[in-house]
């Protein structure tokens, strides 16, 4: 074997492997991209998810100021149903956004749990 047979057979040899990687980086490549889709969906969830509760907050101290200015007995029936009301009228609002609260977070756990797994 000469010089130059060997070398012909080992840059083939190295070719063939960069080949072999190059596959390998492209698999890794499209499977990264697969769950760069799903981080996104999955950070969306949680957005809308943390925007709905903020509103939930902000009318919670709303009300909470309101039912403090009038600290008055018999004002405390009235405000204790306002109150119920309205928490009950943003619940249903969180819940017909969301498809539901507990709903909602079984399925964040379930995607990250799906993620890990990957």
């Amino acid at each position: 074997m000469t010089f130059s047979s060997a070398l012909t057979i080992l840059t083939d040899s190295l070719i063939a492997l960069t080949l072999i990687y190059c596959i390998v980086l492209e698999r890794r490549i499209r499977a990264f991209r697969k769950q760069e889709q799903t981080f996104r969906s999955l950070i969306s969830d949680v957005s809308e998810s943390t925007r709905l509760a903020q509103g939930a907050v902000s009318t919670l101290r709303h009300l909470m100021d309101e039912f403090s200015k009038s600290n008055v007995t018999s004002h405390r029936p009235i405000l204790t149903n306002k109150i119920s009301h309205d928490v009950r009228i943003e619940r249903e609002e969180l819940t017909r956004r969301s498809g539901g609260s507990e709903n909602t977070l079984a399925n964040l756990a379930a995607r990250v749990a799906a993620l890990r797994k990957n």
